[in-house]
């Protein structure tokens, strides 16, 4: 394979596929054998890194490290191939996440030194991540509330280390052109931005699709303020971006923790829904001179806390940890398990150009565990063979854990009924049932029946949705919760029941506000008097940046509330979600008075 790599001086040398050469090779080993003896009672020193797809080679060579940054193209790609082609073995290995180049290493665990995998977009790619990460010695996460699920799924030593700002000179505000500025993509298929664009049209923002580097930077520079969208409540990079310009960051308060990074008041503003922001870009209208404090307060924390080098030094303290103190990385059976299971995420996918025969492969070499038995299903229902299916299908309720896994029932199932299968698919359903000693079954009749079981069944086996994935009802068989409420709906869409379930489900997704807000008008329309839906449907709008949606909802909910005798609990329940009293006022605006919060004696 060809590959460019580069030295923390920034010179390009070439390489191409590696021959078999005996130095190297020994080399590696003789680096393996000294990595697994017993650690030395002091912390280990990292004198050189080998680095794959980061930015960070000079952040490491200015605290005195050598670094050398390979690049090899997307695909699957050895690392002691990649190794093997640099003049020594190296002390610690860091494989960033390429968000648009996706490499997946294999032979990890013949590595000389410990491995770290630095976690870029978790929030969307933790589906297959979770399985990658027990490849390494340690994993990095750009978001903090992605370092615990990452440490569940094999490996505990992580660490929250996120995106960094650049050095900037910083433009007084009195030479900026623009109030508002905000760089990035708005497509169809992200409404909920597209309705937070809209939404500040009025304030002044002219959103900017198109621009990189030098130019992305000159947008901050001249703006006084950037609001901050965020995909799915994570931490972005655009955060990073504005504040390296003083462009004050006025951002979501997702995820918990993202307040540790700038200081509310201070270096940053947040909010919780479109009435908290319309709140702060008003203060900073009326207040320039605060807002420019606060700019160049936020222009200084970069400096201080988030450049390159701090996240370098992050870096290379978790592989000082990892290196004093081996840990347990995936070996063995587990290491073909943990590969496998990476590569058939990306497969399903489809972000990942791989066949189905050799996912076929990769899966049956690793050992047969639930996770395994469960994708091999998917594999051959993606290979449309029934008799496959019929053979795996039959294996797997032959051995009591898996027919009795919600996980492995329920892809048994639903794949016979996508393979024209229903004996075996109702069979699968039986054996399920009879394994879990339920003393009452519910009748399947079809397909839909099916699906809104096994949803329930995989949400009580914590498989609620994979953020990050598309899911096409027909051509995939489902595998969470959520894609089981999606098929139910496409065969009968009239039916309500999957609308509030999967509402309930998207209710733990961030992000995910735009969705929300058509199940739940969807289900207001035929409740028109269930005034606790209404509500929901209006915090919904007010979260997806639809200020007069939600309003309005929330005003014909407070009435129905009234009309039925309950405005105490109406209030109880605002007062719950609304504790600033935002939503309240805005319908005391409109002439709905409720009760005054109650307070503990």
């Amino acid at each position: 394979m060809d590959f460019r790599h580069r030295t923390a001086t920034g010179q390009a040398s070439h390489g191409g596929r590696t021959p078999k050469r005996a130095k190297p090779l020994k080399r590696l080993a003789k680096a393996r054998r000294a990595r697994d003896k017993p650690p030395p009672a002091m912390a280990a020193r990292i004198r050189n890194v080998c680095l794959i797809h980061s930015s960070l080679d000079s952040a490491f060579a200015g605290l005195g490290i050598a670094a050398t940054t390979l690049d090899p193209p997307a695909g699957v790609v050895s690392l002691p191939q990649l190794l093997a082609g640099l003049p020594e073995p190296p002390d610690c290995v860091i494989h960033q996440e390429h968000l648009g180049k996706r490499v997946i290493l294999t032979d990890v665990e013949a590595a000389p030194c410990p491995t770290l995998f630095w976690a870029r977009d978790p929030h969307l790619n933790g589906f297959w991540q979770r399985h990658y990460a027990r490849l390494f010695d340690a994993v990095a996460s750009t978001q903090p509330q992605q370092a615990v699920p990452l440490a569940e799924a094999g490996w505990p030593r992580t660490a929250w280390i996120t995106w960094h700002g650049t050095i900037r000179p910083f433009v007084p505000f009195a030479d900026r052109r623009h109030a508002l500025a905000f760089v990035g993509r708005i497509t169809p298929h992200r409404r909920r931005r597209a309705w937070f664009a809209e939404h500040l049209a009025a304030a002044g923002l002219v959103p900017c699709q198109d621009a990189h580097g030098p130019a992305l930077a000159a947008v901050y520079d001249d703006a006084r303020a950037c609001p901050n969208e965020c995909i799915a409540g994570e931490v972005n990079q655009r955060l990073f971006e504005a504040a390296s310009s003083g462009c004050l960051p006025v951002t979501e308060r997702q995820p918990p923790g993202v307040e540790r990074l700038f200081v509310p008041g201070r270096e940053a503003l947040y909010y919780d829904d479109v009435l908290e922001l319309d709140e702060q870009i008003r203060f900073l209208a009326r207040h320039p001179e605060a807002a420019e404090a606060m700019g160049r307060a936020a222009h200084a924390a970069v400096a201080d806390r988030h450049l390159p080098r701090h996240r370098a030094q992050a870096l290379l303290a978790l592989a000082e940890a990892a290196a004093a103190s081996p840990g347990r990385p995936a070996t063995g059976p587990q290491t073909r398990e943990a590969l496998a299971l990476t590569l058939f995420a990306l497969w399903r996918a489809g972000h990942l150009p791989l066949g189905a025969p050799e996912i076929w492969e990769r899966l049956s070499a690793a050992p047969p565990t639930p996770a395994v038995a469960a994708a091999l299903l998917h594999t051959a229902a993606g290979l449309g063979s029934r008799d496959l299916y019929a053979h795996l299908a039959g294996a797997c309720l032959a051995r009591p854990d898996l027919r009795a896994n919600p996980h492995v029932a329920a892809v048994a199932c639903l794949a016979g009924y996508r393979l024209g299968d229903p004996e075996a698919a109702r069979r699968a359903y039986a054996a399920f049932v009879g394994a879990t000693g339920k003393a009452r079954a519910a009748r399947l009749d079809d397909p839909f029946d099916a699906l809104v079981f096994f949803a329930a069944a995989l949400e009580g086996a914590v498989r609620h949705a994979a953020p990050g994935t598309t899911f096409d009802p027909k051509q995939l068989v489902p595998d969470n919760a959520a894609e089981c409420l999606i098929a139910a709906k496409l065969l009968r869409p009239e039916a309500l029941e999957p609308d509030r379930r999967l509402a309930a489900i998207l209710r733990r997704h961030p992000g995910t506000q735009a969705d929300r807000v058509g199940l739940l008008s969807n289900l207001s329309l035929h409740r028109p008097g269930d005034w606790s839906l209404g509500l929901e449907l209006a915090l919904a709008n007010l979260a997806a940046f639809r200020r007069e949606p939600g309003v309005e909802e929330a005003l014909v909910a407070a009435q129905a509330a009234m009309a039925q005798g309950q405005t105490a609990r109406f209030a109880r329940r605002l007062a719950a979600a609304d504790p600033d009293g935002r939503l309240a006022a805005a319908l005391a605006e409109r002439g709905i008075v409720l009760p005054a919060k109650e307070t503990a004696p």
